[in-house]
């Protein structure tokens, strides 16, 4: 069994995420981008678990049709944010429970109108 990740506040992830997006391409750079972002206001430990969320995030797909999508939207974000994330093996492998990861995302995801 690994270590589990701390939660982190939906917002901050999506800050990241977008700082990340912005700043220049590769796993370094994005992570500069994201201390850059955010180191004046959350701790060390909290720019690690949002550093491990996004990666777990990224590294999801979800499979329909036959087809392999990503899901990153604003309840994606809110799942990401306090789905439970074990950190494991000698090189920070990092994955979410995808049956609970789908819960908590649709939880998030308003429902559609039809009008």
């Amino acid at each position: 069994m690994g270590e589990p990740v701390r939660e982190v506040c939906a917002d901050l992830l999506t800050r990241a995420n977008s700082a990340a997006e912005d700043g220049p391409r590769g796993f370094e750079n994005a992570t500069i981008s994201i201390v850059d972002a955010l180191s004046k206001e959350v701790s060390t430990a909290d720019l690690v678990a949002i550093s491990y969320r996004l990666q777990a995030l990224s590294g999801l797909t979800m499979n329909l049709h036959g087809r392999e999508y990503r899901l990153i939207n604003e309840a994606a974000f809110k799942a990401a944010a306090t789905c439970p994330l074990v950190l494991r093996g000698t090189f920070g492998e990092v994955e979410f429970d995808r049956e609970e990861f789908l819960r908590l995302a649709l939880s998030f995801a308003e429902p559609a109108g039809n009008g």
